[in-house]
């Protein structure tokens, strides 16, 4: 059984613990965000540990308008993917670029622009969705993922108080799963 936190339609994250399986650690069980009533994770996947999305999300919540660059003006979806791929992981779609930086400018990039990885490296439930969260000014959240259906391109605008809605609605729901199991709830924040 699932809870949806938000609109499918705008933004929601459809999470559930596994009836079977806790430990003193962590809540275990499975995911998925909605972004435009599109899914990107994989719900089905369970027994996924969600305590780091649960981190992700608070830090989101309360982060959301750090997630902008003067370098970011002006680019199109693609253009923006290639860039935060490029700086983050040596990539323009998939193909591997030449990269000369230093271990110290690839460390200073990773440290200035990892904010704006989405999904990626949160669990088993999403791998495979690399997506990147962008917040320029004004009452859009702009979700980049190559995983969108091909009618939407790289990219989906959801509202700003949809997805930070879904993300402390979530994170509620996620701590009260702690209190009943019995496991320790702190984020990063």
């Amino acid at each position: 059984m699932t809870e949806v936190f938000g609109n499918r339609a705008d933004f929601a994250i459809e999470a559930g613990v596994e009836p079977d399986l806790h430990t003193p650690a962590t809540v275990w069980g499975h995911m998925c965000v909605w972004c435009g009533g599109v899914p990107l994770g994989k719900l089905d996947d369970s027994h996924c540990a969600l305590h780091h999305s649960y981190t992700e999300f608070v830090w989101l919540a309360d982060n959301l308008s750090s997630l902008w660059a003067d370098e970011l003006v002006g680019l199109d979806d693609v253009a923006a993917w290639n860039f935060l791929d490029g700086l983050l992981y040596g990539y323009h779609q998939d193909v591997e670029l030449a990269d000369a930086r230093t271990l110290e400018e690839c460390c200073r990039d990773a440290a200035r622009w990892g904010r704006f990885n989405f999904l990626t490296n949160w669990g088993e439930q999403f791998d495979g969705y690399k997506s990147f969260l962008l917040c320029p000014p004004g009452n859009a959240v702009r979700i980049l993922s190559r995983r969108l259906p091909e009618h939407m391109g790289h990219g989906v605008s959801v509202s700003r108080f949809g997805f930070e809605s879904a993300a402390t609605g979530f994170a509620r729901w996620f701590e009260t799963e702690c209190e009943r199991l019995g496991v320790p709830c702190a984020s990063h924040a």
